[in-house]
């Protein structure tokens, strides 16, 4: 390795975790920004011939829509840093391990960030938006699909070490 010294698995993971809660921060915010304008906008000022049935249903699916954004958001996330931070590694299960560590751990503080931002929209129109309970299976399974999509890229990347 000519004098270059070995990556360190825990502050590689860390990079890879201190990413995801990077992004789910900006996407639990942009969510809630989203969510409270279409709020505001096809609820409290809606008007026409039934405005009480359309700016709920539009509510719920607007929030539903932020949050497959943000399951799909874990695998690219897991894949680009679990490519970058495997070609660290010479060790190809090291790279995975370390890749689909940081993507687990990652993945869950990124969606915790991001639907808690979400959770936070209230007022009139938010009855139908679903409840954090009913986010838990798609949130694991997401959990799962992350984790292997980092680790697979980790595996990958090493195969590419300078």
């Amino acid at each position: 390795m000519s004098g270059r010294s070995l990556p360190s698995p825990t502050r590689q993971a860390g990079l890879i975790v201190g990413t995801f809660a990077l992004v789910g921060v900006a996407l639990g915010l942009v969510g809630f920004v989203a969510g409270d304008w279409a709020r505001t906008q096809f609820v409290t000022g809606a008007t026409g011939s039934d405005p009480d049935t359309f700016g709920p249903v539009f509510l719920a699916l607007s929030v539903f829509q932020i949050t497959v954004t943000l399951f799909l958001t874990g695998p690219i996330l897991a894949t680009v840093l679990g490519l970058l931070s495997g070609s660290r590694f010479v060790d190809w299960s090291a790279a995975a391990s370390v890749s689909a560590g940081g993507a687990l751990v990652g993945f869950f503080v990124m969606a915790g960030f991001g639907v808690l931002g979400v959770s936070l929209l209230s007022g009139p129109g938010t009855e139908q938006v679903y409840s954090l309970r009913a986010a838990t299976g798609p949130l694991l399974l997401s959990g799962v699909a992350t984790t292997a999509a980092g680790g697979g890229a980790g595996a990958l990347g090493s195969q590419f070490v300078r």
